[in-house]
């Protein structure tokens, strides 16, 4: 794509030495859009633009918001598409005829670069009163852009998977409403994974000396499963450079657990569930921990969520929703950059068929390389790129997600 250059993880530092004071005006006035600001530094930001009509005029980070349109007024700057919804706003500048453009964050991005140890998402979005306010989000307006776009490209020029999540067990101790394997409406079969099925997984991926995302975890909690941390221990010596991440609800996490799992992961999400947003016990110590060793405060986010909210509907499937749309002709991206690998194996659509209904491969008998370039996978794609309506439950499906 033109203009393609992809800047991660920079210090304020080396943005402002690389810019040589290069004008710029950033695209997005979201979470990456005020950390570019913060980057970038307030003189040599001369706008931000973004195209949600609700916030043009009005102010962020001390810069006026306008349209895509009121581009042409700034000569000789530089745009940053600061968005997870990149890919569409990159369309929408070529189709301007602008090409001058640069994306802040790449596909292996963090998923809370946050400088805030506990980061309160309500504070950024507010929650949905009910489903057909979820619904007509600009959140899902926007990511059905990017996905459409996304899959447009990949369709065309496919690539290795970027991201892998290995279930070890298939159980959590949590009750949220919105997830269909809580711990009162799970119907799967008790599952937990083989150590020579994970080492088998670990050892194909080495061999291809992978470098996406990996995660121990899927549709559980992953500390249920006593042996996660020596799987991960196991997963960063052998794949030096995956980019893994853990996502828990943190209720059977400890100090020792914690110190254990933080010195092998590149980010460790613990998604607090109390609906009044208050910590619970172990992320209060954990909180207290990383106050008095703040090198920590890059790789750990205390994520406040609440266990009863309206979410995703994962393909009809979420015990919370009820007034279902259907999006038949919009795309899915996800198996065009996941693989999700249960415990037994069996690897399934996305990691939104948390129930496993459809099987793409069994990584107990195959070659990962093997399924993903298989027939199965290659059915799955086509019929999601020409519309959800193709594939089974996936036209009830409203995850818009990039992976």
């Amino acid at each position: 794509m033109k203009g393609l250059t992809l800047i991660h993880y920079f210090s304020v530092e080396k943005v402002k030495k690389n810019m040589n004071n290069e004008k710029v005006i950033i695209f997005g006035a979201g979470l990456y859009g005020r950390k570019a600001v913060e980057q970038y530094g307030d003189d040599n930001i001369q706008a931000i633009i973004d195209n949600d009509k609700s916030k043009q005029g009005k102010m962020f980070c001390g810069k006026k918001i306008i349209s895509p349109q009121d581009i042409f007024q700034y000569k000789d700057c530089k745009i940053i598409i600061a968005s997870l919804y990149g890919e569409s706003m990159a369309q929408q500048l070529d189709e301007m005829g602008i090409t001058n453009y640069e994306f802040y964050i790449n596909s292996i991005h963090g998923y809370y670069e946050e400088k805030s140890l506990v980061f309160n998402p309500y504070e950024e979005a507010n929650e949905a009163k009910d489903e057909e306010e979820w619904s007509n989000s600009k959140k899902i307006e926007y990511s059905r852009k990017e996905v459409f776009v996304e899959t447009e490209k990949l369709f065309k020029n496919p690539t290795l998977f970027n991201h892998i999540e290995i279930e070890t067990i298939n159980r959590c101790n949590g009750v949220c409403s919105f997830c269909p394997v809580n711990r009162n409406n799970d119907t799967r079969e008790k599952a937990i994974m083989t150590e020579e099925l994970f080492k088998n997984i670990i050892g194909q991926l080495e061999d291809i000396n992978y470098s996406g995302k990996l995660t121990t975890f899927s549709n559980n909690e992953p500390l249920l499963d006593e042996r996660i941390i020596d799987f991960n221990r196991y997963a960063r010596e052998h794949l030096p450079n995956a980019r893994m991440h853990l996502y828990t609800n943190g209720t059977l996490m400890t100090i020792e657990k914690f110190k254990a799992l933080i010195e092998v992961l590149d980010e460790l999400i613990i998604d607090n569930y109390q609906q009044e947003l208050k910590l619970i016990k172990p992320c209060v110590e954990i909180r207290d921990y990383c106050e008095s060793h703040p090198e920590l405060k890059q790789k750990v986010t205390i994520v406040l969520r609440k266990p009863n909210e309206i979410l995703t509907s994962r393909g009809g499937n979420a015990p919370n929703r009820k007034k279902l749309v259907e999006y038949n002709k919009d795309r899915c991206v996800l198996p065009f950059k996941q693989m999700i690998i249960r415990p037994t194996g069996k690897v399934s659509l996305c990691c939104n068929d948390a129930l496993g209904k459809y099987t793409l491969g069994d990584a107990s008998k195959e070659k990962l390389l093997d399924i993903w370039y298989g027939d199965k996978f290659q059915m799955i794609r086509k019929c999601l790129y020409e519309g959800r309506e193709n594939w089974g439950d996936c036209k009830y499906c409203d995850t818009f997600s990039v992976g």
